[in-house]
């Protein structure tokens, strides 16, 4: 009995000040355990204003192997609620996603990775809730540093396909491939 509502209090105390307390010293129990070389980040954000809500919660470990070659991993959870009156709508999904990279030269490396999402929950008063698909996304990834540290460009080749639904339906409900490329440029200030 005492340990179920040693549980009960913590499942409970998620709306209480000390709850931040207790999400750090997790995150920080996590990054201390892990090996010295392991690069280890959280990321949280949110809007809040009345009649919505967003959150979103992201981990990446990056873990070196050796000189040339890493392993990036991540975890996200995105979740999200609207209220206007009587219409609402929550909506919420997870992605994780792991890249093995190769690092060729200190300016130069390529990763070739998956993308990994579940099906988005989406639920309404208005009507009928439902599932969007999951998605996998496959990519070809290659990193250019510059001579600033933190800032790189990346070019990216990639193929997201969804969970067909539908045979006859739109590309999406197909579930045919989205390929495309990208380049973006990256800089922490």
């Amino acid at each position: 009995m005492k340990k179920l509502m040693a549980l009960l209090a913590v499942c409970c105390s998620c709306h209480c000040l000390a709850e931040n307390s207790i999400w750090h010293t997790s995150l920080s129990w996590i990054a201390d355990t892990l090996p010295a070389e392991t690069n280890f980040d959280y990321d949280s954000t949110a809007i809040k204003f009345q009649g919505c809500k967003q959150r979103s919660y992201a981990m990446h470990v990056n873990q070196p192997i050796n000189a040339h070659f890493s392993i990036e991993m991540g975890l996200g959870y995105n979740k999200g609620e609207l209220q206007w009156g009587v219409f609402s709508q929550k909506v919420s999904m997870t992605e994780w996603s792991m890249m093995p990279r190769y690092t060729i030269s200190e300016k130069i490396s390529v990763g070739l990775g998956v993308v990994t999402q579940s099906s988005v929950n989406f639920k309404s008063t208005q009507g009928q809730a439902f599932d969007l698909p999951n998605n996998r996304e496959w990519l070809a990834n290659t990193r250019f540093f510059t001579d600033t540290a933190g800032h790189f460009w990346d070019i990216t080749v990639s193929s997201q396909k969804w969970q067909a639904s539908n045979a006859t339906g739109t590309w999406f409900e197909r579930g045919e491939a989205n390929n495309k490329v990208s380049l973006s440029y990256t800089g922490f200030f």
